[in-house]
């Protein structure tokens, strides 16, 4: 049960129309909420159409005059009602009116002495008491305060024993100002000893004039509100709205949901969840909240909210998915020791997505590493029917040959559409043994025949690939074949891995597929030529006798890599490699290039 009160300090800011709102718009998400009318001298809940019961049904007044007269608290449930057909799921309102307005409603009132009730009949274990008989009678996830304004002993009894935060209404002009300053004040006083009652402060700018703000009025007075009141962030607003229905005392929230009001009424509620750590959707949102901050300033807020995350941790100890945010979250801040623990929690708790596993994986990897048990974690994100693309390939980067083996038939390959397989699988060149993964996921794909012909252009020419890197040079030239069957018909690529998938074949150099190559590219110069196209150049030209050509090509590569981070796709062993092991290979280039007839490409080597 968490405890919110609504207050302001001067009327005309709409109290009681937003905690309406607010209990309405909560229920509709599946809360059960009781609002509760404090404002005992101008009541108005029972103004709404909440479904009141009768007239004469008791109330707040009526129940502590109850237990004035008897010594003893009288039982809740007859001093409150449930609002019929309000609600959605297990959601539902309930009310405790102010009282019964009988004409002696007025001298009960009056013969209620507050500051008496306390010093001498124990108000302060009352309303204790009558918290546990809500939590009993309703079991409510939500009690809604409706307070009286200014500085009263009920003020305090709502806004600092009750609740667990306060909604503090205000129009931003000094008079508020000045009196919210000692509400405010003596409500982060109950955080202190004896009390230790840390409440929560929601600041609602309400009844703003919807206008441009060309004198930075409002901005100022914001600025000073922010100052003298502590609180950092912008307040929620609530604008100045012209409508016949607020005669009504329309719920906009209900009657009205898609209105700039109510979307503002339900901004109010979002808050208001989101500094409950009990509950599930407030404790989410309000981690996502922290993340997307990310530089949480030093002090009181972030000592508020490391406080507020532990109570979220202890809250929700067995709700995986908290769990698994809260390790995210850690990982963020740098505590991979602390993320690690809660993933592990998380996946104990019955969370199987695949990010818990890929973000064990990657700590296990980085920082213990653990090779094992990262690929171990990577495979179980591959046992997932519905890991995206990218969660695939994160998971393919952290497994050990032994694992690697199994990704083809894994049931998140499996799952992808067929032009994403092809693209996990054009990923793959880091290894002869992801080559050969690469060749069963294509195979398959090419097999089934449902690929565009784009995709088909794609799927071919990655297949060739890892054909040509797996030494299959028959295979190699079958595929490129099934795109163009003759080399005058291939375009660059096609026909230069033809022609090295050729001279793997047979040992030795057919000069039509270089040809072809150089032909085209000096019809069509690349522009921005990358390393590997350069490299590829290197060659094709010496293949026809272009040694001048050959050696420009090769130092142009060089030169261009050394400028690139991460890795290249070399022709020279047909895998992607580092920045020094591309020099290696286009330095071997240049003594082929140079007439060493002892130098042969590397994917030609069984020994390498």
């Amino acid at each position: 049960m968490y405890v919110t009160t609504f207050y302001s300090f001067k009327g005309g800011v709409g109290r009681t129309m937003a905690l309406v709102n607010v209990a309405v718009d909560l229920a509709q998400r599946g809360r059960r909420v009781l609002a509760v009318d404090f404002d005992l001298e101008a009541p108005g809940l029972d103004t709404f159409d909440l479904g009141r019961p009768t007239a004469t049904t008791p109330g707040m007044i009526d129940f502590v005059s109850a237990y004035l007269r008897s010594g003893q608290a009288p039982h809740v449930g007859e001093f409150v009602f449930e609002a019929p057909g309000i609600g959605d799921g297990n959601g539902g309102l309930w009310i405790m009116p102010a009282g019964a307005h009988r004409d002696s409603y007025a001298s009960t009132l009056a013969q209620i002495d507050w500051g008496a009730l306390y010093e001498q009949h124990d108000g302060y274990l009352l309303f204790e008491d009558l918290k546990e008989q809500w939590k009993t009678f309703v079991n409510p996830d939500y009690v809604l305060i409706d307070s009286r304004t200014g500085h009263t002993d009920i003020g305090g009894i709502c806004t600092r024993q009750l609740p667990n935060s306060v909604v503090i209404l205000f129009f931003p002009n000094a008079q508020n100002l000045r009196g919210l300053t000692k509400v405010v004040r003596d409500i982060r006083r109950e955080t202190r000893h004896p009390r230790d009652n840390a409440i929560d402060l929601h600041f609602v700018m309400s009844n703003v004039p919807d206008l441009d703000d060309e004198d930075k009025i409002l901005e100022e007075n914001i600025a000073s509100f922010q100052r003298d009141l502590g609180f950092q962030g912008d307040p929620t607003l609530i604008h100045r709205y012209d409508s016949l229905l607020l005669l009504k005392q329309a719920i906009f929230t209900k009657e009205r949901p898609r209105s700039r009001l109510a979307k503002e009424y339900q901004a109010v509620t979002t808050g208001i969840i989101r500094l409950n750590a009990a509950d599930r959707d407030g404790a989410l949102d309000y981690i996502a909240k922290i993340q997307r901050i990310r530089h949480m300033p030093r002090g009181r807020p972030r000592a508020e909210a490391e406080e507020h995350l532990k109570m979220i941790g202890a809250k929700h100890a067995t709700d995986g998915e908290v769990l698994f945010r809260l390790g995210s979250l850690r990982i963020d801040d740098g505590n991979l020791g602390d993320a690690e623990a809660l993933f592990t929690r998380a996946i104990d708790a019955g969370y199987r997505e695949p990010d818990v596993y890929l973000r064990r994986a990657f700590i296990r990897r980085s920082e213990q590493a653990d090779t094992d048990g990262a690929s171990q974690d990577a495979m179980e994100a591959l046992s997932s029917d519905h890991a995206s693309p990218g969660q695939v390939r994160r998971a393919m980067s952290m497994l050990t040959p032994q694992h690697l083996t199994r990704v083809a038939e894994s049931p998140a390959v499996a799952a992808l559409p067929p032009d994403e397989r092809v693209w996990i699988a054009s990923g793959l060149t880091k290894s002869e043994s992801e080559a050969g993964i690469a060749c069963n996921i294509l195979r398959g794909v090419l097999a089934a025949g449902h690929l565009s012909p784009d995709e088909q252009t794609i799927a071919r020419r990655s297949m060739s690939l890892a054909a040509i890197a797996l030494r299959r040079f028959s295979e190699a030239m079958e595929v490129i074949r099934s795109e163009a069957p003759e080399v005058g018909e291939m375009n660059i690529n096609f026909a230069f891995n033809y022609g090295m998938a050729l001279w793997g074949e047979k040992g030795q150099l057919v000069l039509e597929p270089f040809q072809h190559v150089v032909e085209i590219a000096r019809s069509e110069p690349e522009e921005d030529p990358g390393p590997n196209y350069l490299q590829c150049m290197a060659v094709a030209n010496w293949a026809v006798g272009e040694s001048a050509a050959a050696q420009n090509f090769a130092a142009k590569a060089k030169q261009v890599m050394a400028t690139r981070h991460g890795q290249e796709f070399s022709c020279w062993r047909y895998l992607s490699v580092d920045t020094s092991q591309f020099e290696e290979d286009t330095n071997a280039i240049l003594k082929l290039i140079g007439g060493d007839e002892n130098v042969t490409p590397q994917f030609m080597n069984p020994d390498t």
